[in-house]
């Protein structure tokens, strides 16, 4: 039995109140309850806290998440219009470059040869063998209204590409290069050469007579290298008294001869008989023979019709600029 006992401040009056065992012990619940209570209470307002401050964030998270998404979903549709439209200018150039070629009927139908089975396409070859099946032909119908895919696309070039290697050996052969090398600083091409004397009637710059010029004078630096500008095979090597140290190539299948004169030498190991490729390094622009200057004189030599013809009209590169 314990005895709790509560006294005034002056010490003149005092009360006591018996407790027993079970008051403690009820006392002590009601504390701990209401410990325990408090406690619960924080514990849940701060759970409820931490918990709406994660569905915020998430939720964040999700925004966030849903505009990258919208994001990206733009650049892909920007990404696949532009592939689509570059598709179509792929497309639209393989037609051209077919109907260029004759393997493609203007407009997109069969093609005919001009003639009888003897007419030639630019290659030599008879222009009705190996016809590539149009567009029409191949799809049975008109391409512009199905979806450009890959695969279409790709069955539209594959006659084009069939038809450039059967004749690769002959395209090779064209001398369609530029027959001077570049030079190159830094990683760009300088043109350091432009056209001092065309193809056709001209004053002679030492005879001061008017004469046919039968080439192309490229005007260069000396030792710049001479280049074949397509494949073929050595026929001449020599020197001449007007034309100056001279290189000869024949391109048979083509039927041309191309002429490189008033060189300052050859490459090591030249010979008549040898086969070049296009780009390979012949000889080095010089000023022999009879020449005001260094330079490339260039002609073709048409064997079929036996005449010179104007270079220019075989060169793929034709905008020369002075060296900056």
């Amino acid at each position: 039995m314990y005895t709790f006992i509560i006294m005034s401040s002056g010490g003149k009056s005092f009360r006591q109140h018996p407790i027993g065992p079970w008051h403690l012990l009820l006392l002590a619940l009601v504390v701990l309850l209401a410990v325990v209570g408090t406690g619960g209470g924080i514990g849940y307002g701060l759970f409820q806290k931490k918990k709406s401050v994660t569905a915020e964030k998430q939720r964040q998270d999700s925004l966030e998440r849903i505009e990258r998404l919208e994001q990206e979903k733009l650049i892909v549709e920007t990404a696949l219009e532009n592939v689509e439209s570059e598709m179509n200018d792929i497309r639209d150039m393989a037609v051209k470059v077919k109907q260029g070629l004759g393997i493609l009927g203007q407009g997109g139908g069969t093609y005919e040869p001009t003639s009888d089975s003897e007419t030639e396409t630019d290659f030599g070859e008879p222009a009705g063998t190996n016809h590539a099946p149009t567009d029409s032909e191949t799809y049975g119908g008109n391409t512009e209204t199905q979806p450009l895919t890959p695969g279409i696309l790709r069955q539209e070039i594959q006659p084009l590409y069939d038809y450039v290697v059967e004749h690769e050996e002959q395209a090779n052969g064209y001398p369609s290069v530029l027959p001077v090398q570049l030079e190159v600083a830094e990683g760009n091409q300088k043109r350091v050469f432009w056209y001092s004397s065309p193809f056709g009637t001209r004053i002679h710059p030492l005879t001061k007579k008017r004469e046919f010029h039968r080439g192309l004078d490229i005007k260069t630096r000396s030792g710049v290298p001479v280049l074949a500008p397509g494949d073929g095979t050595v026929t001449k090597i020599k020197r001449d008294a007007y034309l100056g140290k001279m290189i000869e190539l024949n391109h048979a299948p083509q039927h041309l001869k191309t002429l490189y004169a008033h060189l300052k030498g050859y490459v090591d190991g030249l010979k008549v008989g040898q086969k070049v490729k296009r780009g390979q390094v012949i000889g080095y622009v010089g000023n022999t023979g009879r020449s005001t200057g260094p330079h490339l004189h260039y002609g073709v030599y048409d064997t079929r019709k036996r005449k010179w013809v104007n270079p220019i009209g075989y060169i793929l590169d034709q905008e020369p600029t002075f060296s900056p």
